[in-house]
């Protein structure tokens, strides 16, 4: 996104707006106070501008460029403003387990399109992230971050923790891919959502704890974005801003106590399936709506309804009537 829209999302959520796909780049540190693992060579890479739609500079510690690596109970830090710790792109591999990864350093500038992430993964690149601690305590230092089409991150059993103000814990941007599975996940600062959606991207999560101490715990900042909980509770705010759309599935058990919206336009829709429960906190709107537990006993509705689209395709089975939801409150067609 252009500065100045950033800087209209960043109202909600600080400079941390927006995210466009970016790559990276590996600047070895030159300073005493950024420590490198011994699996690194102290050499120095150029910083070169990214191929593609993204147009910023990024530089990291340990960097892999369409190359396949490895890496076991490595540690790794950097102190330096607008510096990845971990950087992958141009279609590299990594496979990383049992790390320390710890950022430090505020980002000065166009930190928004990752440029100052603990972990970054990039321009159709993938990664592999077991059992490691990612720490982040400065301003726009995000934790995990994966942006454009064909970007991957899989974590499994990582504890990722943000202490600075708009850094949320796990972004996925510009049709970028996240799977987070167990472990934790927690953000201790101002505008910093536990997890952060843009441009399209998906976001899969399970047994995975999630929290957002002084922040939403979810933010989608633009695009259809899609976000799947697969026996994962999730509790708190969620904002969805004008140009964006979220779609959220429950299965295996999942729960969602919250609103995606009370006032129109419907940015969100939803899929439960019957083992999955929605416990409403507020009247909602959402466009499509499907429920595999069609007596829709698993609704928790606490007086507040939910207000479908009936004109989309996906209602169909709805046939635009209206529902009584245990609790007092209703499923309810938009006319």
């Amino acid at each position: 996104m252009k500065k100045e829209t950033a800087k209209r999302a960043l109202a909600i959520i600080v400079a941390a707006s927006l995210i466009f796909l970016f790559g990276c780049m590996k600047s070895t540190d030159q300073q005493a106070e950024t420590s490198i693992s011994e699996e690194m060579s102290p050499t120095v890479i150029d910083t070169v501008s990214d191929v593609g739609d993204d147009s910023a500079e990024h530089s990291g510690i340990y960097y892999v460029d369409a190359t396949t690596d490895e890496s076991d109970s490595g540690s790794y830090a950097s102190t330096t403003s607008d510096e990845n710790v971990v950087l992958v792109e141009n279609g590299g591999v990594l496979e990383m387990n049992s790390a320390d990864i710890n950022k430090l350093g505020d980002a000065t500038e166009g930190f928004s399109s990752g440029q100052n992430a603990a972990f970054a993964v990039t321009t159709q690149s993938s990664c592999t992230l077991l059992g490691s601690n990612v720490t982040t305590n400065a301003f726009g230092a995000y934790g995990l971050y994966v942006s454009g089409s064909g970007s991957v991150i899989s974590a499994s059993d990582d504890y990722v923790v943000t202490a600075g103000s708009s850094s949320p814990a796990l972004v996925a941007a510009d049709g970028g891919t996240m799977t987070f599975t167990g472990g934790t996940a927690v953000t201790e600062g101002s505008d910093s959502p536990a997890i952060f959606l843009s441009g399209g991207s998906t976001l899969s999560i399970g047994s995975a704890s999630l929290s957002a101490a002084n922040s939403d715990l979810i933010m989608v900042l633009s695009g259809d974005c899609a976000l799947s909980a697969d026996a994962q509770a999730l509790s708190g705010t969620v904002t969805i801003l004008d140009d964006a759309t979220l779609t959220l599935n429950l299965t295996n058990g999942s729960s969602f106590a919250g609103t995606l919206g009370d006032s129109l336009p419907a940015n969100a829709g939803v899929s439960l399936d019957a083992t999955s429960v929605w416990s409403l906190t507020a009247d909602t709107y959402v466009t499509a709506f499907t429920d595999e537990d069609t007596t829709y006993q698993n609704i928790e509705s606490n007086g507040f309804s939910i207000y479908y689209d009936s004109n989309a395709p996906e209602n169909a089975a709805l046939n635009g009537q209206s529902y009584a939801l245990s609790g007092g409150g209703f499923l309810v067609p938009l006319i």
